[in-house]
């Protein structure tokens, strides 16, 4: 499956985009939250369809609307996942229809600036399943297109009823909101989607002196200095106390909920994430004020016409009011670190804009600036070869859009070709109207570069360079994760092989 055109747009800083994340078969993936409608739990009952493909799971019926369910695991080609017993169903909206997809496990919520996100769709195409990534703590997470997955062959196509669409235009839609559901010494609690900053995974953290039996200690989230707070012990409930994760052969599940006021930071130590809930004013029910936690627990969702467990909501408002929370919150903002926007605005001062570029390996690892790639695709062999091509030349391939001939970039620039590679990839490029593909061994990953962090190649050792890579090398990088990386100039390579 090919990965379109990375299409590095201008954003401004300030354009903030939610992810939430989920894990399908070893792969983390993730879908902007304002194309969710909710999380339910797997159905006990999905019917199938008749000659569907295997990746549609089947229909089933979500408060009288008929879903139908994508199996992701297969539709990736993705192993599956031995048990089930934890698999969620994540409903999706797009183009007025509603489908579900089946995920393993929840992740993370994501708060991003619109620049960390890579995107992979070309102009005009919104086929592609995948419509891009963002690098987070040295792990790569991949967007799925919600418009893509409604488009998926042989996914039935629902439509709503003809009465309800009637009574919908007739009069003015019930306000539906959302929250995130959490788990907390067994009870189901949840936060207004609009009020979580983000959801991250429980790191190793900070000592603070503020720290006592419910703060753990912080952890920095870009220039924030966040306290964590044992949301069990401050609601009055049982909890494991232990901050370090005990069982390193079993996945630690805890997440940081991270909440915003101002300048200052919460973060809200869970057991798990379990689900986001939609739902609307109607189903809503006050909770009796309990002495101790007057209006921290707000209100409860009633979701018995449904079948499943009641929802009861944190008020965010009156847990930044909370004395004991408002101290932590300013005491660990005036301590430790600077404010997020004082370091943002530092930042927008002194730094130039940082370019982005995609790092791949041959026999080293190298790099070339991300808009030059049409597409990554999986290497394969069905390959022609013309008569009397160079020997750097595979051949070419036929995608049914067009020609691309791809070269190995290994026997152009002199490298050792007899170790075969495991599981090679081919970065395509494009050049006066035609493609070419450029073979390497792996796809490492996408990193920013500040202009002034690339460095000449000294001529030292340039003269112990092939002589057609030292044509297409001027710079190199050291990058804090990988090293010694080489800029690959993807234009001077194409003007040499074409001229």
């Amino acid at each position: 499956m090919g990965l379109p055109l990375p299409n590095v747009a201008a954003h401004s800083r300030h354009d903030i985009r939610l992810f939430g994340s989920f894990h399908v078969g070893g792969l983390e993936l993730a879908l902007p939250v304002d194309a969710l409608q909710e999380v339910v739990n797997l159905p006990e009952a999905i019917t199938r369809v008749p000659l569907a493909p295997d990746y549609v799971a089947g229909l089933f019926m979500l408060r009288g609307t008929m879903v139908p369910v994508l199996s992701l695991d297969r539709l990736l080609g993705l192993a599956e996942a031995d048990s089930v017993r934890d698999r969620r169903v994540a409903v999706v909206k797009s183009e007025h229809t509603l489908l579900g997809i089946c995920f393993d496990r929840t992740g993370e919520m994501l708060r991003l600036d619109s620049s960390q996100v890579v995107s992979f769709a070309a102009e005009g195409d919104a086929n592609g399943l995948i419509e891009g990534a963002f690098d987070l703590e040295s792990r790569i997470v991949q967007v799925l297109s919600a418009t893509a997955l409604a488009r998926v062959p042989g996914l039935p196509q629902v439509p709503r009823p003809r009465a309800f669409q009637l009574d919908h235009r007739r009069r003015a839609p019930a306000r539906v909101r959302k929250v995130v559901s959490f788990h907390v010494d067994g009870r189901l609690l949840a936060i207004p989607m609009e009020d979580i900053h983000e959801i991250v995974r429980l790191p190793t953290l900070e000592h603070s002196v503020l720290s006592d039996a419910m703060c753990h200690g912080w952890l920095e989230l870009r220039g924030a200095a966040v306290p964590v707070v044992d949301l069990a012990r401050f609601l009055g409930l049982e909890s494991s106390g232990a901050v370090e994760h005990q069982d390193p052969d079993v996945e630690d599940l805890r997440r940081v909920v991270v909440l915003r006021k101002g300048d200052g930071h919460v973060g809200l130590l869970v057991d798990d994430i379990e689900s986001i809930v939609s739902y609307t004013d109607e189903q809503l029910l006050p909770l009796p004020i309990v002495s101790g936690q007057t209006g921290i627990l707000g209100h409860c969702i009633n979701r018995r016409a449904s079948g499943m467990q009641d929802v009861t909501v944190i008020g965010t408002e009156a847990l930044f009011a909370d004395p004991y929370m408002a101290h932590l919150a300013k005491g660990h903002h005036d301590l430790y670190l600077v404010g997020e926007e004082n370091t943002r605005r530092t930042e927008t001062r002194s730094k130039p804009s940082r370019e982005t570029w995609l790092i791949f390996r041959l026999d080293r690892l190298m790099a070339v600036r991300i808009e030059q790639v049409v597409e990554i695709v999986e290497s394969h062999g069905a390959l022609v070869r013309p008569p009397g091509a160079p020997p750097h030349v595979c051949g070419v391939v036929n995608d049914g859009r067009s020609l691309t001939t791809v070269v190995d970039l290994r026997t152009l620039y002199g490298m050792d070709t007899t170790e075969s590679l495991d599981n090679p990839k081919i970065l395509v490029v494009q050049h006066n109207g035609h493609r070419y593909g450029l073979t390497v061994a792996s796809v490492e990953s996408i990193v920013g570069i500040e202009p002034g962090a690339k460095i000449r190649i000294p001529s030292l050792v340039a003269n112990h360079l092939d002589p057609e890579l030292k044509q297409d090398l001027h710079e190199v990088i050291d990058s804090p994760e990988h090293g010694s990386v080489l800029l690959l100039d993807v234009l001077s390579l194409m003007q040499r092989l074409t001229g």
